[in-house]
C-alpha cells in the first residue's frame, strides 16, 4: 500500500512543479513587460518635459527679440532653420517649428526625444493689449495753448480732450479738434531700474541701462561730474534699447545724435526734462526712437526732435520762449507753448507705439 501511495504522489509533484514553472514564467513575463512599460512611460514623460522646455525657451527668445512688426516671414524662416534641427537638452533633444496662426497668433510645435521615444507639445503665443494707431500729430489728454501758432503738415490733426487755444494756425490736411472723444494710445510703463547698476554717460551709448541723472552743470559741492553736452545713442541689433535717465537737466544746448546699424526701437526715458537752452535729437538715419517723459517738460529754448515719437501722456509740457520743431508725433497731458511750432507728422514714427506690443504665452496643448 505504501509503495502504491508513493507512486501516486509522483504525478502530483510533476503537475505542481509544472504549474509553478508556468506561473513563474508568466510572472516573469509580466514583470518584464511591466518594467518595459514603465521605462517607456518614463522616457515618454521625459520627452514631454524636454519638448515643453524647448518650446518655452523658443518662446522666451521670440518674446525678447521680436514684435509683430519685426517677426516677418523671413524671420520665421530663420527661426525654423535655427530650431528645426535637433538641439541637445538634458538627456535628450528637441526640435521646434514656428508657424503663424490666425488673429496675430504664433504656434510653436516642439518635439522632444529620449532614446527612440518622442513626445510633442504645442505652445500658442498671442499679443498683449492692442495699441491704438497714432493718427494725430499732437494729442493732449487735457488742453493745448499755443500763443505762437501751429504749422502742422502731412494730413494729421491736433486733438485735445478739452480746449485748444492757438494763435495763427495752418493745419495742412488736418484740423484742430478740441473736445476730442476718440481713443488715446495706452500708457506705457517705465522700466523698473531698482536692480540696474548705474552706467556712466559716455560719448556713445550702445546698450540698455540706467544712466542716472543727466546734468551738464551739477552742483559743484557734489562729486558728480558734468554730463556731456553732446552724445550719441547707437542701436546695434534688432533688440529694443532702453536708455533710462532720472532727470534730464541742462543750462546749455544738449544734442543727442541717433545712429548705429541695428533696427530695434530706441526708448529714451526721463522723469523730468528741464533745459534752459535748446535740446535737439538728431535722427537723420531714421531710426526708431520713442522719448518717454513721465512728469514734466520745461524748456526755455526750442525743442528740436527729428524723427521722434514724444510719448508723455502724463507730463505737463511748458515752453516759455522756444519753439517746438518736431518730425514724428507727440502725446502729452497739457501743452503750453509760446514759440511758433512746426510739426511734420510722420506715420512711421508715430505708430512705433504698435511695435511696443509683445508676444505672450496663451495656451499649451499636446503631451
Amino acid at each position: 500500500m505504501i509503495r502504491n501511495e508513493r507512486g501516486a504522489a509522483l504525478p502530483l509533484v510533476f503537475i505542481l512543479s509544472t504549474a509553478l514553472f508556468i506561473i513563474g514564467t508568466a510572472l516573469l513575463g509580466v514583470s518584464v513587460s511591466q518594467a518595459s512599460r514603465t521605462m517607456f512611460q518614463e522616457k515618454k514623460e521625459q520627452a514631454f518635459y524636454i519638448a515643453k522646455s524647448g518650446a518655452d525657451a523658443v518662446a522666451s527668445y521670440m518674446i525678447d527679440n521680436y514684435n509683430p512688426v519685426t517677426l516677418t516671414e523671413k524671420a520665421i524662416d530663420e527661426l525654423n532653420r535655427n530650431f528645426g534641427q535637433e538641439v541637445t537638452l538634458g538627456n535628450g533633444t528637441f526640435s521646434a517649428e514656428i508657424k503663424k496662426g490666425p488673429h496675430d497668433t504664433i504656434v510653436i510645435h516642439s518635439q522632444g526625444t529620449v532614446g527612440n521615444i518622442t513626445n510633442q507639445v504645442s505652445l500658442r503665443l498671442g499679443l498683449d493689449e492692442p495699441r491704438a494707431n497714432m493718427e494725430n500729430a499732437i494729442m493732449a489728454e487735457d488742453y493745448i495753448e499755443n500763443t505762437g501758432g501751429f504749422m502742422v503738415c502731412c494730413g494729421a490733426d491736433v486733438v485735445a480732450r478739452e480746449s485748444i487755444r492757438a494763435g495763427t494756425s495752418n493745419i495742412v490736411g488736418g484740423e484742430l479738434k478740441p473736445q476730442y472723444k476718440g481713443e488715446f494710445p495706452p500708457k506705457l510703463d517705465f522700466p523698473n531700474t531698482t536692480d540696474w547698476p548705474e552706467v556712466p554717460i559716455g560719448a556713445v551709448i550702445n546698450q540698455s541701462g540706467y544712466y542716472g541723472e543727466y546734468n551738464t552743470s551739477p552742483d559743484p559741492f557734489t562729486a558728480q561730474p558734468p554730463s556731456p553736452e553732446t552724445f550719441a545713442i547707437h542701436v546695434t541689433d534688432s533688440k529694443d534699447m532702453h536708455i533710462v535717465f532720472n532727470d534730464f537737466k541742462s543750462d546749455k544746448d544738449p544734442t543727442i545724435t541717433i545712429g548705429g546699424g541695428g533696427t530695434g526701437i530706441i526708448h529714451i526715458y526721463a522723469h523730468n526734462i528741464k533745459v534752459a537752452g535748446a535740446i535737439t535729437i538728431k535722427n537723420s538715419q531714421k531710426k526708431k526712437v520713442i522719448l518717454h517723459v513721465r512728469n514734466s517738460i520745461e524748456l526755455a529754448g526750442s525743442f528740436n526732435l527729428d524723427g521722434v515719437l514724444l510719448y508723455a501722456p502724463e507730463a505737463e509740457y511748458t515752453s516759455t520762449n522756444g519753439a517746438l520743431i518736431l518730425t514724428g508725433a507727440m502725446v502729452v497731458n497739457n501743452l503750453s507753448l509760446n514759440g511758433a511750432s512746426t510739426v511734420t507728422y510722420d506715420a512711421t514714427i508715430a505708430n512705433l507705439i504698435n511695435e511696443t506690443r509683445k508676444f505672450k504665452r496663451i495656451e499649451w496643448s499636446g503631451g
